[in-house]
């Protein structure tokens, strides 16, 4: 018995071979730009800047009202800083006790929960280009806060109790 031989279909559409590589090129160069896209902070949003030294954390405005607020880490460019919220086992996040703010300022972060923006790990162009916006090389995270305090402290949290950074303390008003 003799066995046919179909020829292999071929596309008959012209310039496909082109357009499928560029499609790839243009997925590939999204995933890898989509990867450090900075966001801006948006139009009307409540901002807090903060300059951090070696002693002291300074906060302008020190009061906001609740909802999103914007943290801008203004100076040192390439600093870090960390926002402490009170969370308990079975709690939602929130603001901290007096008692809290004291055990915090002794070192203690015991009963909170600490998220933090680091703007070091970053070239100056990469620093330069997010300056103003939250992302991987940016100066900006986004906290949601209800009324209470909240801190910001100098630096990363959560060391050794006898390095305590400084700290500001941020009011929230109804």
């Amino acid at each position: 018995m003799a066995t046919t031989q179909h020829p292999t279909p071929r596309s008959t559409s012209p310039g496909r071979g082109p357009l499928l590589a560029i499609g790839l090129v243009a997925l590939v160069t999204g995933v890898l730009t989509g990867c450090r896209q900075a966001t801006p902070i948006p139009d009307g949003a409540e901002i807090v800047h903060v300059v951090v030294s070696d002693s002291e954390v300074i906060l302008d405005p020190d009061t906001v009202p609740a909802g999103d607020v914007y943290i801008v880490l203004d100076a040192p460019m390439n600093g870090s800083l960390s926002f402490v919220e009170r969370h308990r086992a079975g709690e939602e996040p929130g603001p901290l006790t007096d008692d809290d703010l004291e055990r915090l300022a002794r070192g203690d972060t015991e009963g909170t929960a600490i998220s933090g923006l680091d703007a070091g790990g970053c070239d100056a162009g990469q620093r330069a280009a997010d300056r103003g916006k939250s992302g991987p090389c940016g100066n900006v995270m986004m906290v949601v806060v209800a009324e209470g305090q909240y801190a910001i402290l100098g630096g990363a949290a959560g060391g050794e109790p006898t390095d305590v950074p400084p700290m500001g303390v941020l009011t929230v008003a109804p």
